[in-house]
């Protein structure tokens, strides 16, 4: 199920509480604990979708978890969501929360495969290159893809920079079958 809109209106409502408290950094490092656990646990995903789970429980429970993990602050948050019977929610409220820390900051998240582990002044050429592309300071999360047939392939939120051998080969193709259409 979706919930985007739930998700855009709680993670505002805590980006703007983040900033005005001045804990923005706490409470994203926060948040990247809670989305890591939601992620890493289909316990805790089941539990946090189940409504036959009363609001009291899943409020201690919850405490039990993350209360030496996470802030006063993001625990008052999480049983504010709790109250609200938007727990099912909580996972598209952390990973909205962290987008729009980062534009708030001004940062981008860059995922890139290759066939192959780059060298560090590879990564350093790639992340300039993309900084002067989106105008924003990116932040690079790497990955190594044996069916990246050499070159990379760069994915900023909905787009794809596709910088491959074989997508080169494809348009190469597409080109050539253009030609000869042409031709004839």
């Amino acid at each position: 199920m979706s919930y985007a809109k739930v998700a855009i209106r709680y993670a505002t409502s805590f980006l703007e509480a983040s900033i005005e408290k001045n804990i923005l950094d706490q409470a994203a490092s926060d948040m990247e604990i809670i989305l890591n656990a939601i992620d890493g646990s289909s316990l805790l995903r089941r539990f946090l979708e189940n409504p036959v789970v009363k609001t009291d429980l899943k409020k201690s429970i919850i405490n039990e978890i993350f209360r030496k993990h996470v802030s006063a602050e993001t625990l008052k948050f999480i049983e504010f969501i709790v109250d609200k019977n938007r727990e099912n929610a909580l996972k598209e409220i952390a990973e909205k929360f962290l987008d729009l820390k980062d534009e708030h900051i001004g940062v981008t998240r860059v995922d890139i495969k290759s066939a192959f582990e780059l060298s560090i002044e590879q990564k350093k050429i790639i992340e300039q290159k993309f900084e002067s592309l989106l105008n924003k300071k990116v932040v690079a999360n790497y990955t190594v893809d044996e069916n990246v047939i050499g070159g990379f392939v760069a994915k900023v939120k909905d787009t794809v920079y596709d910088a491959s051998v074989s997508h080169q080969l494809e348009l190469l193709r597409q080109q050539l079958l253009k030609g000869s259409l042409l031709l004839n």
